[in-house]
């Protein structure tokens, strides 16, 4: 029984290291901003379009030139239409001229922290976009490995006797902190 779990603890942190890596670099360069330098490189660029597309149409249609990512801030206007194309580290402005067939797109490109920053935030199932969803897929996994890690480190913990009494004042030391560290946020939010 105790090698199971050894085995399954050993591949839960195995399967979750590379991602909690991932988020703690992204956590830091998050509350350290002032460390890093993340600015993007711009490029901007005209295309001709064709006429009458909405923006679900176009952002098809801009496919072919190399431009895919999830649709957002869709705003319409009769000469106009704007809206985003975007993927983690990576962001298309598209501001159409409806008279004249043309787009304007305008593609800021960060780094790889710029892009872990951006994965550090997806969530969910829902997206257009396929790899944020295999993405959302993969952090489901991570999170059910940590409660596996979690379980199976309780588990193995009980089953050796002797080390019951050390364990118990560290799992109560790591509860208080825990719930004192909630209480400083909570009294300390607006």
């Amino acid at each position: 029984m105790y090698k199971t779990l050894r085995t399954i603890h050993l591949i839960c942190g195995a399967l979750s290291l590379p991602f909690l890596l991932m988020y703690v670099v992204s956590a830091v360069q998050m509350a350290h901003s002032k460390w890093f330098s993340i600015k993007p490189a711009v490029e901007e660029r005209h295309v001709d379009i064709p006429q009458g597309l909405d923006a679900r149409q176009l952002a098809r249609n801009l496919t072919a030139k190399g431009i895919r990512g999830e649709l957002s801030q869709i705003k319409a206007t009769p000469g106009t239409l704007t809206f985003r194309i975007v993927v983690p580290g990576k962001v298309h402005e598209i501001s159409t001229d409806r008279a004249s067939n043309t787009a304007r797109i305008k593609t800021s490109t960060a780094g790889a922290l710029g892009m872990m920053n951006r994965l550090h935030h997806a969530a969910g199932l829902y997206h257009d976009y396929i790899p944020l969803n295999i993405w959302g897929l993969a952090v489901t996994i991570v999170s059910l490995s940590l409660v596996g890690l979690g379980a199976t480190g309780l588990w193995m913990w009980w089953l050796r006797r002797q080390e019951r009494i050390t364990g118990i004042l560290l799992v109560a030391a790591n509860l208080v902190f825990t719930v004192a560290i909630l209480a400083a946020l909570r009294a300390a939010g607006p």
